[in-house]
């Protein structure tokens, strides 16, 4: 479970970004989005209802549909690649945004260029899951 001395919360903060997407990583972080498991736990959607809308076939969850998904989590490699940033792939999102913010080292200014990327990669993501899910044709 989410633990908030894990340090994740303290690198959302970017002063380049705006409040709704420090807030829908904040959301992320803590798995407060409504993926289609966090709305089958409260009874908002049927069981049947709960797979990721990628048609994949697995659960969406958070960390399925941000890591893993075959659709969605080639971006990180190719994001990997484009900054040449070395790291490994983290199976919970916690962990990959702290390793993908620490993944420059100890410089500051390059540690706060690799947040800005990782916000507005989740922001893109979560966006174009909802437009799949809204406006599916």
């Amino acid at each position: 479970m989410f633990s908030y001395c894990d340090g994740s919360t303290d690198l959302v903060w970017h002063k380049q970004i705006p409040l709704k997407v420090l807030v829908l990583a904040l959301k992320l972080l803590r798995n407060r989005l409504p993926t289609k498991d966090n709305l089958e736990a409260r009874n908002i959607i049927h069981h049947d209802a709960c797979f990721c809308v990628n048609g994949c076939g697995a659960s969406e969850t958070v960390d399925h549909l941000f890591l893993s998904c075959p659709v969605f989590a080639p971006l990180w490699t190719m994001v990997r690649s484009w900054l040449g940033v070395v790291a490994t792939d983290a199976e919970m999102l916690q962990d990959h945004f702290v390793q993908f913010v620490n993944c420059s080292g100890g410089f500051r200014a390059r540690r706060s260029f690799l947040q800005l990327v990782w916000l507005c990669c989740v922001s893109v993501l979560w966006h174009e899951r909802n437009n799949r899910v809204f406006k599916a044709t």
